[in-house]
């Protein structure tokens, strides 16, 4: 054989060669990005339902806290009827918070765990009054449910003003507003 068709031999074996190996790494590259891809995203996901809960149970016993407060402040009576539905609406939202209590450093954030395990705490206050009861809690549900927001923003990755039209940033949008302005936020968008 002549010399050129040796070269033109190789030239065809090394490009079947590395076609055949392209073939067979390159889709196996493919599916494994994309599966890392699919469980990043259902990681983040699953975090951001798990927040979602957590802070909309939260702020439900705030606000709970905080009408009581302002009512009895106000000198209202507190209607049965009202309380009845509140307590109902509480106990759920008391089982949500320890259904993710104990998940701090797994799901959510210690911090946000440690927040979870100071609003159930809540309850245990000892006070003189239903008044004085009422304003404690909402104080400190207040503060909770802040730092459950920061922490929501800093696991999720989420700039605090951003706008989007995305149906997993919707639920987000609405208690992400109440975060207050830092300097090191509003460097993040510049």
């Amino acid at each position: 054989m002549k010399p050129e068709h040796l070269i033109s031999l190789a030239g065809v074996i090394l490009t079947a060669l590395l076609t055949g190996v392209g073939l067979y790494i390159g889709p196996k590259r493919a599916v494994r990005l994309a599966l890392e891809q699919f469980r990043a995203e259902k990681w983040w996901e699953r975090k951001a339902t798990a927040y979602d809960d957590i802070v909309r149970s939260a702020s439900r016993l705030c606000g709970f806290h905080c009408d009581c407060y302002a009512s009895l402040k106000l000198g209202y009576h507190i209607g049965e009827e009202w309380l009845e539905a509140c307590r109902v609406k509480n106990q759920e939202a008391t089982a949500v918070l320890e259904t993710h209590r104990f998940s701090g450093g797994f799901v959510i954030s210690e911090e946000a765990g440690r927040s979870i395990n100071r609003i159930l705490n809540v309850l245990d206050f000892d006070c003189e009054g239903e008044l004085e009861f009422h304003d404690r809690a909402s104080d400190v549900l207040r503060d909770e449910v802040k730092v459950l927001k920061e922490c929501a923003a800093r696991d999720l990755s989420i700039a605090l003003h951003v706008r989007t039209s995305s149906s997993i940033f919707g639920f987000v949008r609405g208690w992400l507003k109440w975060l207050p302005r830092t300097p090191t936020a509003m460097k993040k968008l510049d």
